[in-house]
């Protein structure tokens, strides 16, 4: 693997951590909500979340391999990645929409502070790298609200959110850039 500069800024190497294993933990907790909705019967919106999961761990592998390009010794921290204080089960379907746009709000501003923190740093490479993973969090949080706006709207009638499941099943959700991701 080719190495790049190496980064020796402790703060933005705490940062890049902590948010690969935010990214890890919220890999996890999207899993755990596809088994959710598996179980209840909606298996469109099990798989929209199986594929959440696996962008989030994407996204944790991204932020490890930049460390370990750039000369910091990875180490993962299980217990970092534990749903302590952090409520997994919900007893409506669109709590877990809730929930999930909350997570990806957070995300973001997580990433955002990365940002902002090596832009002030002058860590030029780091910058440029949350760069581009910030625009796609922008995109996943646009997608976030507008599913969660559907969710909300289905949730007012019973029975209602099967019609959801079933246009995320089909493939026709207004939420372009996961259809187009997961096509």
């Amino acid at each position: 693997m080719k190495k790049l500069a190496e980064l020796t800024n402790k703060e933005i190497i705490s940062l890049l951590s902590k948010q690969a294993h935010m990214e890890l933990q919220s890999s996890f907790l999207y899993l755990q909500y596809a088994y959710w909705f598996d179980n209840n019967n909606y298996e469109g919106i099990g798989k929209f979340f199986k594929a959440e999961s696996e962008e989030e761990r994407k996204h944790s592998v991204q932020i490890f391999d930049y460390l370990n390009v750039r000369g910091v010794q990875v180490t993962i921290d299980p217990q970092q990645t534990a749903f302590q204080n952090l409520k997994t089960q919900f007893e409506k379907p669109g709590d877990y929409f809730e929930a999930y746009l909350a997570r990806e709000h957070l995300n973001y501003s997580l990433l955002d502070k990365i940002g902002k923190q090596a832009q002030q740093s002058e860590e030029i490479l780091t910058h440029k790298f949350i760069g581009s993973m910030l625009e796609d969090q922008a995109s996943s949080v646009d997608e976030a609200e507008k599913l969660y706006a559907k969710a909300q709207a289905y949730s007012a009638f019973p029975g209602l959110f099967y019609h959801l499941d079933v246009q995320i099943k089909k493939g026709s959700q207004s939420f372009d850039t996961w259809k187009t991701k997961h096509s």
